[in-house]
């Protein structure tokens, strides 16, 4: 198929990503809302990505501040990312949890794409400053994602496919919440080609390019786990192929 200017990105399907329709931030308010850029104030620059930046805004209408990722149309096509954006975006409009980093809302103008998600202050989870504190930080990773963020998700039939401590981070009351579901899956028996992920923290059974299920979620929580108690990980190489041996 002929590839779609950037201009044309996501506008061939409108509940994919266009000016997307969200809920309002009361769940039990189903009433549909159109937002744009203009209706958000931008504060500065809190980090940048592969495909752009991200920031700090404040909403006009409720004055409610959240993290709005902008990405380059253009750098999306150049990299071959289409389909990861648009799924990330479509596995995230059915997500709501307080152990998950939510999205509210997703649109796009010209040159970018623009997805508005909760703002945490605190950060990404440090392993090495948990790692100072052993069992305040195993305990954390150990009580809060699996029987509650992880939960949730493995229950809508997602698998993450890329939990590391760079995609868990700290809300301001030090619960941790997961994000990056970039490329994250819909569970299918025959998954053997799906190797996307870090290595470091990948099951067997995802570096020998086996079927896997929910399982490798639990092993890279232990890899996690393990890397809080003993400051190190488990296997340690310099490529795939060495930490697969």
């Amino acid at each position: 198929p002929k590839t779609p200017k950037p201009l044309e990105l996501f506008s061939r399907n409108n509940k994919i990503m266009g000016n997307c329709q969200f809920k309002t931030d009361n769940v039990s308010d189903h009433k549909a809302v159109i937002v744009g850029k203009s209706q958000f104030v931008f504060s500065y620059c809190i980090g940048k990505g592969g495909f752009g930046k991200v920031w700090k805004v404040t909403m006009k209408k409720n004055n409610r501040i959240y993290a709005m990722k902008e990405m380059a149309k253009a750098r999306i096509l150049s990299k071959r990312s289409v389909d990861s954006v648009i799924n990330e975006r479509a596995i995230l409009t059915e997500l709501k949890h307080q152990f998950i980093v939510n999205m509210y809302f997703a649109f796009q103008d010209k040159d970018n794409l623009y997805v508005c998600m909760d703002y945490l202050l605190e950060g990404t989870f440090d392993i090495n400053q948990q790692a100072k504190e052993i069992h305040r930080g195993a305990d954390q990773v150990l009580r809060c994602l699996p029987a509650l963020g992880f939960d949730y998700f493995h229950k809508k039939n997602i698998i993450h496919r890329d939990i590391k401590p760079e995609n868990i981070v700290l809300d301001e009351k030090g619960y941790l919440r997961v994000t990056d579901f970039g490329i994250a899956r819909y569970f299918k028996n025959e998954n053997a080609k799906e190797t996307s992920g870090t290595p470091s923290y990948m099951a067997p059974e995802v570096l020998c390019k086996q079927n896997h299920t929910f399982a490798v979620v639990y092993y890279a929580l232990g890899v996690i786990a393990y890397e809080c108690m003993m400051g190190k990980r488990p296997y340690m190489g310099k490529t795939r192929q060495e930490i697969r041996d």
